[in-house]
């Protein structure tokens, strides 16, 4: 009785702060100053860092993508009928670049 009270304790401290994160935040106060035509991959660089993705198109232009995406859990996940609370947030830029380096085109996604 005392292994499954310790055990339920347990699960109380841990569980609440559990989070999964993959990719790495951008700042999107910074990407939301990027212009087309005119932005060129080392500003983008400068002020994001190292893409998650880099593509080549096959026709020299290339394609950069920025993405992140986090999942919090609470103990009401764990607990059947307490009613999920789930929380995920997620952000993406995309990015294509001419072959000087000069931004074409972007498209940014956020959600919470």
């Amino acid at each position: 009785m005392k292994l499954l009270r310790l055990m339920g304790l347990t699960a109380l401290i841990v569980l609440p702060g559990c989070a999964t994160t993959t990719g790495h935040p951008f700042n999107a106060e910074a990407a939301s100053h990027f212009a087309d035509g005119k932005t060129t991959q080392a500003q983008v660089r400068s002020a994001l860092g190292e893409p998650e993705t880099i593509q080549d198109r096959g026709d020299g232009s290339v394609m950069w993508v920025y993405s992140s995406s986090e999942a919090k859990a609470s103990i009401r996940d764990y607990v059947p009928f307490a009613g999920a609370t789930n929380h995920t947030s997620m952000q993406a830029l995309s990015l294509v670049f001419d072959r000087r380096g000069v931004l074409e085109s972007h498209t940014a996604m956020q959600s919470r």
